[in-house]
């Protein structure tokens, strides 16, 4: 890994914690509708006649969409900067999300959803990248909680808030609104947000369309043994954690603990507003507890297995596991959100939007994969073991792969510790 100091200056960002409250903004809308799925489950459920799987599939295709689109935005990030990749995305999750207001069937949901996905790509990197050019170590950590304390806002406006406009006005009221906000936020960006440039704008434009897909400009990422280390954690535990706080959650306290539709949206609004508390107070703390990138390796080191241990005692319970159990995982989790600025600290400023979207290329690829895994594996279990065992098994097959993911990191941190992040602007 290179430890090269980067040649870029200083450059103040313009009305910086205004831009950011804007950058936020899209957050809480792509959380929203990421996490809205668990909350009206039931009703796509009784509308189309949804399975299991296909439930899981559902929720995943968003995940799939957003993993496609991650190398290509990190390019264009690099390349042409903040306001006008996120200003393109967003608009593209207002006609996601009016398309699946209108969708008449279970394909038109998957796929309105799958757009959706491609929409808010940049929704969360976006504004990494912004802070990795103009902010410290410290305050990036910092940026990143407040991010993160946006989206899990977006998560709880995503439970009994969305679950009773739905009851009250349909299910489609909610997307109509989102289609609405998107639209909104994108125009309003478009015209006060004032433009950047990078160092990354020296950079060669391609000659061709397939040139800019290309791996080749992720080379530098790839190599880098940072990447790697971290990344399994990201692709299993990180992923895991997201695939159950954002869709399992849900059907886990309605087919298994007796929850109502209501009950269970209250918990998951329980559990979201907990975990926006946490990314509150994590921001206020997270420049005094994590100055350098070595000290958020330690926080992961030290931090993850905790929740581990909490996801078995949730599996032991089966269905005595309430709302406070997984609220008790997402907070005892928090540790695992500090990847995606400690990956950014690891390259220089020009090439920090490739390095966090690769990074968030597999926390999403993970997401898609375990929760269609973890949809199938139900459906598989179901009948021989009956719903509950199956529940249990398929969350007992995450937590082997959690404990994978992190015996693979804390093995290979040692090892690669004496690689140097690239200093800060």
């Amino acid at each position: 890994m290179r430890t090269r100091k980067s040649a870029m200056t200083k450059t103040p960002l313009p009305l910086p914690w205004f831009l950011l409250s804007m950058f936020a903004c899209g957050y809480l809308l792509s959380t929203l509708l990421r996490g809205v799925t668990a909350a009206l489950a039931p009703y796509f459920t009784q509308e189309f006649s949804v399975t299991p799987a296909e439930l899981g599939l559902l929720a995943g295709s968003y995940f799939f969409g957003f993993a496609l689109l991650q190398l290509p935005i990190g390019i264009l990030l690099d390349r042409y900067g903040v306001r006008l990749v996120l200003v393109w995305s967003l608009l593209v999750a207002a006609l996601s999300c009016l398309l699946f207001a209108l969708a008449s069937s279970y394909h038109g949901l998957f796929w309105s959803r799958f757009l959706c996905g491609i929409g808010v790509s940049a929704a969360y990197i976006a504004p990494l990248t912004a802070a990795r050019l103009w902010a410290s170590h410290a305050l990036q950590q910092r940026i990143n909680a407040w991010l993160l304390m946006s989206g899990s806002l977006g998560l709880v406006l995503g439970t009994l808030p969305a679950e009773s406009l739905a009851s009250y006005f349909g299910w489609r009221s909610v997307f109509l609104i989102l289609s609405g906000s998107f639209a909104l936020l994108s125009i309003s960006i478009a015209v006060i947000a004032p433009p950047h440039k990078t160092a990354a704008a020296k950079i060669p434009k391609p000659a061709t369309i397939s040139k800019l897909l290309l791996l080749n400009s992720y080379l530098p990422i790839i190599k880098s043994p940072i990447i790697w280390r971290v990344g399994v954690l990201v692709v299993i535990n990180y992923a895991i954690l997201v695939a159950l706080q954002t869709l399992w959650v849900g059907p886990w306290l309605t087919n298994l603990s007796g929850e109502t539709t209501r009950g269970a949206s209250i918990g998951l609004l329980y559990i979201n507003f907990l975990t926006l508390v946490v990314f509150l107070i994590m921001g206020y703390l997270s420049p005094s507890l994590m100055s350098s990138p070595q000290d958020s390796e330690k926080l992961l080191k030290y931090g993850t297995l905790p929740s581990i241990a909490v996801l078995v005692w949730i599996a032991y319970l089966g269905a005595d596991a309430n709302w406070y159990h997984f609220a008790a995982f997402c907070v005892i989790a928090w540790p695992i959100s500090v990847t995606h600025p400690l990956i950014g600290q690891h390259f220089p400023p020009e090439e920090a939007g490739r390095a966090i979207a690769f990074i968030n290329l597999l926390l999403f690829v993970g997401v898609f994969a375990w929760q269609s895994i973890f949809g199938v594996m139900i459906s598989a279990l179901s009948a021989p073991f009956g719903l509950t065992l199956a529940y249990q098994l398929s969350l007992l097959v995450l937590i082997g792969f959690s404990v994978f993911g992190f015996g693979f990191f804390w093995v290979f941190h040692q090892k690669d510790s004496a690689e140097k992040p690239i200093d800060s602007v």
